[in-house]
């Protein structure tokens, strides 16, 4: 058995993210073995209780964050033999980088209660020393986190993402700072699930923003797209699609013929007409 207390003296972690894709533990794949545990399950091949206290000289870097920790965590087999924490980490005078602004976090909590790879999230953090303060609230867990806006004093949503990425409001946007605001309206569609951003998408007037795949035979490079659709009737709508990592656009207007059947006339990129039948396969 593996047991006792461990404080840290100094120390620092850089975090590098990984660009392969991993499905959530919801998806299951036909034709495929169901992986039956995963890493922060495996069975541990000899019994650990430790209680880890990160000190006050702890650091911390990766996912946009640069901070300091400090907290305690206790971790420890279970009967099966698996592997799980309990505690809270605290982010210290630190700050973190969304829609390329550095944000003050004004509070920063990693809280564990069980798999040692999916804690909860908890952090609130601010673009500060601005008329209007906006910023990020992130929650749920390190698998699925979800974020959402906020502000001080309280705006519109569509204000806040203004404030926070442009640093003003609406008012006298220019060109860039529009694509700007779309590559963020796509990010934030992407991570605070469908109900934030169709909200988001009201507040400015459309009724749908999502973060799709482009494809690489059309706009000649893969990527990610922010697509921007305005239903104008119940069978015809106008797509506005902008490419995040690449100057590719595209407008769209599409007619349902039926559930299945649409017409697509396309400027931009790729210029032409077509006929496309899609259908679901459960």
């Amino acid at each position: 058995m593996l047991a006792g207390s461990l404080k840290a003296d100094e120390g620092y972690f850089e975090f590098q993210p990984t660009r392969r894709e991993v499905l959530g533990d919801d998806v299951v794949v036909r034709g495929r073995e169901r992986r039956q545990t995963r890493s922060s399950m495996q069975r541990v091949p000899f019994a650990v209780d430790l209680e880890l206290d990160f000190g006050d000289r702890f650091a911390f870097v990766g996912e946009g964050f640069d901070t300091g920790l400090a907290g305690t965590v206790r971790v420890k087999t279970t009967d099966a033999g698996e592997l799980v924490a309990n505690g809270t980490i605290q982010a210290v005078r630190g700050t973190y980088t969304a829609f390329g602004q550095r944000l003050t976090i004004e509070r920063g909590e990693l809280y564990f209660v069980g798999p040692v790879d999916n804690p909860g999230l908890d952090v609130f953090a601010l673009r500060k020393n601005l008329a209007v303060e906006a910023g990020v609230e992130v929650t749920g867990t390190v698998r699925v986190p979800r974020v959402q806006l906020t502000s001080n004093p309280p705006v519109p949503d569509n204000e806040k993402l203004a404030w926070l990425v442009l640093g003003h409001g609406l008012d006298n946007t220019t060109g860039a700072e529009a694509a700007a605001l779309q590559a963020a309206l796509g990010a934030l569609a992407g991570v605070g699930g469908a109900p934030f951003g169709q909200r988001i998408a009201r507040a400015f007037g459309v009724d749908d923003i999502s973060l799709r795949a482009s494809d690489a035979n059309r706009t000649g490079t893969a990527g990610q797209m922010v697509a921007v659709t305005k239903r104008l009737t119940d069978k015809l709508s106008l797509v506005y699609e902008q490419g995040l990592s690449v100057a590719n656009n595209a407008l769209k207007i599409e007619y349902s013929l039926s559930r299945n059947v649409t017409l697509r006339a396309e400027a931009g990129f790729v210029n032409g007409f077509g006929i496309y039948y899609s259908r679901s396969f459960d």
